[in-house]
């Protein structure tokens, strides 16, 4: 398909007020002014984005997007209580269908906002899973199927199955990662096999598209010690210093948290150029902890920003995610002159891209991947305007977003999704929850319950 965006202020390497992007295929080949391209090429598709900024599409880096299913079951409770009495047993009776549909809520939340990738890990089964929500919605989206300690062989099989069957699927729009879950869940034999089997895959699998590694650390202030414990291992130093001295760290690392860090972890972050994601919503609710977005990138470290799962935060909302981070940063530090806004909308843009890794995601410039979304600025919060970056991260609304562009194809327009119901879908939803804790409440009346 071939686009031309026209009319809005364009945000790129610098803004055109009234700019212009084309889209050949799947791809951006070229940002100017409205007048100039629109004579360059004249026969194309226009979008009207007269009103509207015109901004790479958001990227979240890090969300269990299935658990939409689970959106404020879970409420006021700390991370090891919520996880072991209330996520982990309830997921035990999770169908194969629930997850696709959790996903495809996720999937049209996410675009409603203006996030056009998701970065989730989560359970995957041949019968339903995130990537076949995913594919139908059309939305960006890296996967990877979740293991722990007891399940790590099954689980490094399973994804390698899951990478035959769709890593770089619709042109690269679709891709899979190795998940294990956590230092404290998922002990040392099963990362260092995991390390081996990502760059097994990587070299069969990954030389178009990049496979990455994502997995959960530095969460919570007990994390080393649980680590210890659990696995009979060195935490002294901190929990990436544990994972860089055994070889599971690396460029193609993602960590989401990173809260609870070391200056030594600090330093090891740094030196094998391992990308974090902060997801300050999900940690504040849940009490563990700030991340600290002042320190890592002044390190040089790959900061992006992700919602973590609905459950724990409970919306997939970036434009919310990158208010918090910079308000926060603000004000512990009692200093506003903190995190400009235009780092803060990189964390959750190109740096984004970066850390899933892509070279070609998450800016407006020629080359790169057509994913793009038109903000609504037409609006009384929205006005007057003085600096577009103060804008998207202070003013601007989710709801703002009107239109959502994937892989050079318009998903969602006026905040409409072609051929897509979704009162039914939301009807579904309401019937899956009610099915589940059906069969939750009949488990637990014949004691047959399964092991979380």
């Amino acid at each position: 398909m071939n686009l031309i965006i026209d009319g809005g202020i364009v945000v790129s390497d610098k803004i055109i007020k009234d700019g212009a992007v084309v889209v050949e295929d799947n791809r951006i080949v070229a940002v100017g002014s409205s007048t100039e391209l629109k004579s360059r090429y004249s026969g194309y598709e226009r979008i009207d984005a007269e009103g509207c900024a015109v901004l790479p599409g958001l990227i979240n880096t890090h969300t269990h997007a299935a658990m939409s299913l689970l959106r404020g079951y879970a409420e006021g409770l700390p991370l090891s209580k919520w996880l072991n009495e209330k996520i982990w047993p309830v997921e035990a009776h999770l169908k194969p269908r629930d997850i696709q549909l959790g996903a495809e809520l996720a999937a049209y939340e996410s675009l409603l906002f203006g996030c056009t990738t998701l970065n989730s890990m989560y359970f995957y089964y041949d019968e339903g899973n995130e990537l076949q929500a995913f594919e139908k919605v059309g939305i960006r989206a890296t996967v990877g199927h979740t293991f722990f300690e007891k399940t790590w062989e099954e689980g490094l099989k399973m994804t390698e199955q899951v990478v035959v069957k769709w890593h770089g699927k619709d042109n690269g729009r679709l891709r899979v990662s190795v998940c294990p879950h956590a230092p404290y869940s998922t002990g040392p034999t099963a990362y260092e096999n995991t390390i081996r089997i990502a760059n097994w895959l990587s070299v069969m699998y990954g030389r178009q598209y990049k496979i990455i590694i994502h997995t959960h650390a530095a969460e919570s202030k007990d994390e080393c010690a649980e680590t210890s414990k659990a696995f009979n291992v060195d935490t002294k130093e901190g929990i990436i210093s544990y994972m860089a001295r055994r070889g599971f760290i690396s460029p193609d690392t993602l960590i989401a948290h990173a809260i609870h860090l070391t200056d030594t972890d600090v330093e090891l972050l740094k030196k094998y150029e391992t990308k974090v994601s902060f997801n300050p919503v999900s940690n504040l609710k849940l009490g563990v902890g700030v991340p600290n977005a002042v320190a890592l990138p002044e390190q040089g470290i790959t900061v992006s920003l992700g919602t973590d799962g609905p459950a724990s935060n409970n919306t997939l909302d970036m434009f919310e995610t990158m208010k918090v981070i910079s308000l926060l940063m603000k004000g512990l530090f009692f200093d506003p002159t903190l995190v400009p806004s235009i780092n803060i909308f990189k964390y959750a843009t190109e740096n984004g891209g970066i850390a899933l890794g892509y070279n070609d995601l998450g800016a407006i410039r020629p080359g790169y991947l057509a994913d793009m979304i038109l903000l609504d600025l037409k609006v009384p919060h929205a006005k007057p305007l003085y600096n577009i970056y103060d804008h998207l991260v202070f003013s601007a609304r989710s709801s703002d977003v009107k239109t959502a562009i994937v892989n050079g194809r318009i998903v969602m327009e006026n905040r409409q999704f072609p051929n897509v119901k979704l009162d039914r879908l939301l009807e579904e939803v309401e019937k899956a929850k009610e099915e589940l804790f059906l069969r939750i409440e009949d488990s637990s009346a014949s004691g047959k319950g399964k092991e979380a």
